[in-house]
């Protein structure tokens, strides 16, 4: 369970766009969080649809994740390639609790890290830092099911 395979990744452009249109957001420094939450049966059953849609848009696992670093605050791609190490080594150690929480609860879930700080953290910070993303994750995902069983 601590890998990070190709299936796990955000790379299919129609679910990126879907995520980045549909989706919501919050920020926990030094990320902004763009997330959405989905029924198990609803996405895989949309794709089925469609006639080529490629492998890595069909839900393997729980969820999605996308590691993005902005070239306006970090011009060399030396430094923009050793964040999104440190940011996916973080998410890969970080990632069970949310895993088994999704797998109960039945849904997917796409998942953004866009990297905001204009500097680089150490891995510490940035592993403390996905830590609390995914837990305010969970928490956004409780809030967004209590209002709709409240209507």
């Amino acid at each position: 369970m601590y890998t990070f395979k190709k299936n796990e990744r955000l790379g299919n452009y129609h679910l990126q766009s879907l995520l980045f249109d549909q989706g919501k957001a919050f920020f926990q420094y030094p990320f902004r969080v763009q997330y959405l939450f989905f029924k198990k049966k609803g996405v895989n059953e949309h794709l089925s649809n469609q006639k080529d849609h490629p492998q890595s848009a069909v839900f393997l696992f729980p969820a999605k994740c996308l590691v993005s670093v902005s070239r306006r605050y970090h011009k060399k791609a030396v430094h923009r390639n050793m964040i999104k190490r440190l940011v996916r080594e973080a998410y890969r150690k970080n990632k069970i609790t949310f895993y088994t929480f999704l797998e109960k609860k039945n849904y997917h879930a796409m998942v953004a890290f866009v990297y905001i700080a204009d500097k680089i953290f150490t891995y510490s910070d940035v592993d403390m830092a996905v830590n609390h993303a995914l837990i305010k994750l969970e928490e956004k995902f409780k809030l967004e099911e209590n209002r709709e069983t409240v209507q």
